[in-house]
């Protein structure tokens, strides 16, 4: 309720439950059923089947029977395909997951999506994070709030145990994936590898975990705000698919702060990712000139024209 108070909406507004039919989203859905009516909030719920299991539609209509026994109305069922896209299994049902959760709230045309995941499923993601070296914003974890995606994930300070215990206490029958237990999915071998520290270094590892999320967000939103006030004083020309910077002004910013600019600009113009050592790659052209070639990244190419680092969308991008 806390959450939802936060978000000023207006009476009559609608919120839209994802809901697998586990415990931390039926929980969700319980909570909010009951919680947001006080507010004056209409709630709906969708539900994603990736067609990844067994007896999926079937699960995916009795999860929707229990919804709507909870008041949530309407359920929306969205039934998606993964596709091989080449990120892997993982990524590609994700990226298929919040497509379909986007298409649910148009049709229902709900104000915020309201997402299950928990303190552990926080304290995962910060793991992740740290094993694969990404920077502040991989660190800091899920926001609890994504205005622009317009995700609200309520539940990240609440751990796994407390809502599985929520449900039994309501009599709210849930569904146990299989594939939360599958060591092939590197989400489940983190998980386990979670639970393996918390019993070695003792129970607060995850709770540890999420506090250093909660700052690493605060830190990133500085560092964000720092490099749009720089790419504000730096951009020399903005047009459709290019975007120039001033390498002087560029050169007379804190190294963290200059290398974020860059990581925005190149997004903005079209990159469809930037590692690290790309960045670093730019920031050479600032900061250690000697008349390097074109940059190619991930959809666009990036070069030094006299004081102006250029950033140009590729055409077949």
């Amino acid at each position: 309720r806390q959450s939802l108070e936060g978000q000023e909406l207006n009476p009559e507004s609608r919120i839209l439950v994802a809901c697998s039919g586990g415990p931390d989203s039926m929980a969700l859905a319980a909570a909010a059923a009951f919680e947001a009516p006080k507010l004056g909030l209409k709630v709906a719920a969708v539900i994603v089947d990736h067609g990844l299991q067994e007896r999926s539609e079937v699960i995916a209509t009795e999860t929707a029977e229990k919804l709507e026994a909870l008041g949530l109305d309407p359920v929306v069922i969205e039934r998606v395909t993964v596709a091989d896209d080449g990120t892997g299994p993982e990524a590609a049902a994700r990226t298929a997951r919040y497509q379909a959760l986007e298409r649910a709230r148009k049709l229902v045309s709900a104000d915020l999506i309201v997402l299950g995941h928990n303190k552990e499923d926080q304290a995962e993601t910060v793991l992740l994070g740290l094993t694969r070296g990404s920077g502040l914003r991989s660190i800091a974890g899920m926001q609890m709030l994504d205005a622009e995606k317009k995700l609200l994930r309520p539940l990240l300070q609440v751990s796994r145990e407390t809502l599985r215990a929520s449900c039994q206490n309501q009599d709210i029958e849930f569904w146990t994936d299989p594939h939360n237990s599958d060591p092939k999915f590197t989400r489940v071998r983190i998980r386990q590898l979670l639970e393996n520290l918390e019993h070695q270094l003792g129970p607060g590892f995850a709770d540890a975990l999420s506090r250093t999320a909660e700052m690493a967000d605060e830190a990133d939103a500085v560092v964000l705000n720092q490099a749009k006030l720089l790419l504000a004083t730096a951009t020399a020309n903005k047009a459709s698919g290019q975007i120039g910077l001033t390498v002087s002004a560029l050169a007379e910013a804190l190294p963290g702060i200059r290398r974020r600019a860059i990581f925005e600009t190149a997004l903005a113009t079209g990159a469809k990712s930037v590692s690290r050592v790309q960045v670093l790659g730019v920031d050479e052209l600032i900061t250690n000139w000697h008349g390097q070639k074109k940059l190619a990244l991930s959809g666009i190419t990036v070069e030094r024209v006299g004081d102006r680092i250029v950033f140009t969308r590729s055409v077949t991008n």
